[in-house]
Order: structure tokens, then sequence, then C-alpha cells
């Protein structure tokens, strides 16, 4: 049984538009008018934007099997990616390549006997599109409906640099966590950019998380960066006034002892917390507390957090989100 675009719609999460072309299924996360934005500023952050960070199909079914092609391309800094399979909550394939820009395979899972539910998190520092989609003839095949609805703004840590395993980023654990159906808006390298929100995003979050503030504070002015982390905040609760949104400040990095344009490492941390806290009903999280404050639990020993150091992440997240949950 070949699965339609209306099959792939019901299963498919993370995505704020799924659409077919050139016989692919491609999953999007921005909206255009965001897509065409970044094509137009930065056309490196535009190629991030096709990025399935955060995306993923989960379903339920009794099929003995089902299998799919898929075709990756580099859409970020890394040439890596991998996808996760899970069913029944335990990840049973893991797979991709170590340094590849672009990929072409199948894959099939075999399942159980019985209904299950599965789940297929997708690359997310590449953008991964698919095809040819097979359960077994006659197979049930039901959608799974998540009790909130989330977006997570923010860089190359929202993004997923650098969990080798994609499920393990912590915005996937995170929509885990709170059963939310996630939309992953982090770009590698972003800055607070109030330009980007869309008042026109058909998505209505119940929860916001903005991690926005390592970049401004390494390659930003100072007088820039208050601004553009002041009218992010103002615009964000203005377009979201019944979202409940936690703002993270910037996590501990190797290098945190520099000082730059913006100053030392605690005024770049300041200037968010201050931006936030000047909009009503806005939750700080300590960054600071996001990660053990070690190399080893950085990919790259100083900043982006490694699976290990996404599992702290999350946790910490959970903990600073879950006393305001209704």
């Amino acid at each position: 049984m070949k699965l339609t675009l209306q099959d792939i719609r019901t299963m498919a999460h993370g995505a704020l538009e799924v659409r077919e072309s050139d016989g692919t299924f491609v999953f999007t996360r921005f909206t255009d008018r965001q897509q065409a934005y970044y094509d137009e500023i930065r056309p490196d952050f535009g190629v991030k934007a096709h990025a399935t960070s955060g995306v993923r199909l989960e379903f339920l079914t009794d099929a003995a099997k089902f299998s799919f092609d898929y075709r990756t391309t580099i859409a970020s800094s890394r040439e890596f990616y991998y996808f996760d399979v899970f069913v029944d909550g335990v990840m049973v394939q893991h797979f991709g390549h170590d340094k590849i820009k672009e990929a072409r395979s199948t894959v099939t899972v075999k399942l159980p006997e019985g209904k299950h539910r599965v789940a297929v998190y997708f690359p997310n520092l590449a953008e991964a599109r698919i095809c040819n989609v097979q359960l077994d003839d006659g197979a049930v095949i039901e959608p799974v409906a998540k009790s909130r609805r989330m977006i997570c703004y923010g860089d190359s840590i929202t993004q997923g640099y650098d969990a080798q395993y994609s499920s393990q980023s912590y915005a996937n654990l995170i929509a885990d966590k709170l059963d939310a159906e996630m939309i992953d808006q982090g770009i590698g390298g972003e800055i607070f950019r109030p330009e980007l929100l869309d008042p026109e995003m058909d998505f209505a979050p119940d929860i916001i998380t903005v991690a926005y503030g390592t970049n401004d504070w390494s390659g930003q002015e100072r007088e820039r960066t208050v601004t553009n982390a002041n009218a992010f905040y103002a615009r964000l609760r203005s377009l979201y006034p019944n979202a409940k949104i936690f703002a993270i400040t910037p996590i501990w990095r190797g290098d945190d002892d520099r000082v730059t344009k913006v100053g030392t490492f605690e005024e770049g941390v300041q200037i968010v917390k201050d931006a936030a806290a000047a909009q009503e009903g806005i939750v700080i999280v300590d960054g600071a507390k996001m990660i053990p404050h070690l190399r080893e639990v950085c990919a790259d020993k100083y900043l982006h957090p490694n699976d290990y150091g996404f599992k702290f992440y999350a946790n910490a997240l959970f903990d600073a989100i879950k006393p305001y949950l209704n």
C-alpha cells in the first residue's frame, strides 16, 4: 500500500506544511515569508531553513513492516545526517552517514505483530525528502494527536547542533516530554531578529521557547543586540498574548571569559534577561543551569552540546516549564 500526500500529512509532525515536489514529499518548518526573508538577507540561512529539524513521522499501525525512499541534502555547516526510528518508545534503528553532502537510500522497518506506535525522526542538520512510502496492503494506519503546540526559536543549538541521534536534540526531547506538536525554528548562527516573526503563521502555540543570545554576544554590537532583543520579545508577546513564553538565557560556553563588542558574557546574558523581563508574563530560564560546565558534554568541546549534553538541557528545561503547565 503506497501512501498518498494526505496520508503523509496525517503522519507528519513538526512541519508547518507538507507538499509534493519532484516526486518527493517536502516538509517545511518556516512559512513562505520567513523562507523568502532568509533567502534574501542570508542565503546560507536560507539553506539551513530547509533542514528537517524537529520533523518526524508518527503513527499507529498494525503493519508487519513499512518502508520509504529518502533523499538528503546538506542544510547546515555539518556534513552528517541521521534518522532515528522508535517503536512503542524504544529506538530500534539509527541510520545515516557521518560525512556526506547528499545521499539517497531506502529503509525498511520490520514491526512486531499487533498495533504499534511508530516514530521516525528526521535529520536536524540536513534536509530530508521522502517518497514511495509503503505499508502492508490493508494495514491500519492511524494519526497520533498531541496535547500541546509549541514553537522553539533559537540558533544552532536549537536546530540540533551537534546531536548524532536526531531524536536527542533538546527540541525533540522537550517536545516528547511535553507531548507537544513542536515547530523547530532554530537556525545555526542566528541572532535575535524580530523581522523573522510572521503574524500570518498558521500555528497557534501554547508554549514558546526562545534561545538566542550566544551569537549576539559573540558577534554583534551591543546597541544592536539590545535593540533586537527588546524588539523580538515585544513583538513575540504581541503576536502570542496567551502563550506561555520561556526565555532561555545563553548556556555555558567554554570561551565565556572573553570580552566582545557586547561586553562580558554576563553582560550579554543580562541583556537577554532585561529584554524578556520587560514583557508581561515571560518566564526567564537560567541558561547557566542547562548543561554541566564541562567541555566533555559539548561535541566541539566548547559550545554545541553532544547527545549527552542535550539530555541535561532537556531535563533542566522541562523542570523550568513544568510548574507552568495546566
